[in-house]
């Protein structure tokens, strides 16, 4: 053998050495652990593998765009819960994120613990109370068991200075905590940073919820959630979706709403109303009766018996009604009764009836 032969031997002979120690006394890492998944200790990591510190749970958002979503498979997997668009913009209807009732429908069925956000396009805090009114009407009276969150990171809306933005942030949030619900801010890192006050970072009664498509989260405050990537792969949802790590305990009654508001407002059971007058007409009355502080509608019961047997009602919003196709000739006795809303959207009722007041209709 020559001694140039000898010599390339023992090269390769020392670098195959090299490469099996190195395979030997490498850090090994676990196949079976996806990146935003849990490790083999029960511990939420990142894309590099690195233990998320204070993640407890795993959520995704979803709106139209994720189309048909089967929660069946959803729910077996490692998602936790998650956070539901429910529209965009002001309190109109055709504004309602179009999978909304699908997509709740589909959590309740499979126990997946949820809540909701909405895509604020305000400019002013007459338009942020309507934002927060379009998330109670498709609310309906639900429990949510996260926080309901205000997104906020529209262009038009960094144009208007911080202290505008917080008024904006301010309607929103209060409109929402009036009705017994947890609410919270979205925003990605920049918005926190440059364009929403920083009182709101501070406030702890404010749930933060911080966008950084990135390894790591580098909000300087105390963030609640975490969206980590817009790239996450979910059994059940076709495509792309976002992902998002809750930091620290939960508790689903923290969330859940109850008659005495958390935030220190009561719901009030309104008092008796008094009917003023009642105008007859042909085959119709109209009624009108004292408006009641605290009552959000009021029931009409109306009978062409004294003692009120065989009744019918109406529930009407303001403070007058017109009851139609009536009898001709015929005398009807009234009672209104004033009516708030509380815990699920059940009405509380005042405890008594208004005066009893009679009129014939015309022919």
């Amino acid at each position: 053998m020559s001694e140039s032969l000898s010599k390339i031997i023992k090269g390769a002979i020392i670098i195959s050495l090299v490469l099996v120690m190195g395979l030997c006394f490498a850090p090994q890492v676990n196949a079976a652990t996806e990146a935003w998944s849990k490790n083999s200790s029960g511990k939420f990591v990142n894309d590099k593998g690195k233990v998320i510190k204070d993640a407890t749970m795993k959520g995704v958002d979803v709106s139209k765009w994720q189309g048909n979503i089967d929660w069946k498979k959803v729910s077996k997997t490692d998602v936790d819960f998650a956070i539901i668009r429910c529209g965009f913009g002001d309190n109109i209807k055709n504004q309602d994120d179009a999978y909304w009732e699908k997509n709740v429908a589909g959590c309740i069925k499979y126990n997946i613990p949820f809540s909701t956000y909405l895509y604020s396009y305000a400019q002013n805090t007459t338009q942020a109370k309507s934002e927060a009114h379009h998330v109670l009407r498709l609310l309906k009276g639900r429990d949510v068991y996260f926080p309901i969150y205000y997104d906020m990171e529209e262009g038009a809306q960094a144009k208007l200075g911080k202290t505008k933005v917080g008024q904006i942030a301010n309607a929103f949030l209060n409109t929402i905590n009036s009705q017994g619900y947890k609410s919270g801010i979205y925003a990605n890192l920049n918005w926190w940073n440059n364009y929403i006050p920083g009182s709101f970072s501070k406030d702890v009664a404010v749930s933060k919820w911080v966008a950084q498509w990135d390894s790591n989260l580098d909000y300087k405050g105390s963030a609640n959630m975490w969206q980590c990537t817009s790239n996450g792969k979910v059994n059940g949802i076709s495509g792309r979706v976002d992902l998002n790590f809750w930091f620290g305990d939960y508790n689903a009654s923290w969330y859940k709403r109850s008659i005495t508001v958390r935030s220190g407002i009561t719901v009030t059971r309104p008092g008796k109303t008094r009917i003023k007058s009642i105008k007859s007409g042909h085959r119709k009355l109209t009624i009108k009766w004292k408006k009641v502080k605290n009552a959000v509608g009021y029931k009409v019961r109306y009978s062409t018996k004294k003692s009120m047997k065989k009744y019918k009602t109406k529930i009407v919003k303001g403070k007058s009604v017109t009851l139609k196709k009536l009898k001709a000739k015929k005398r009807y006795y009234v009672m209104v009764r004033p009516y708030t809303t509380t815990v699920e959207g059940k009405r509380l009722y005042a405890k008594k009836w208004s005066n009893k007041k009679s009129k014939k209709t015309k022919k």
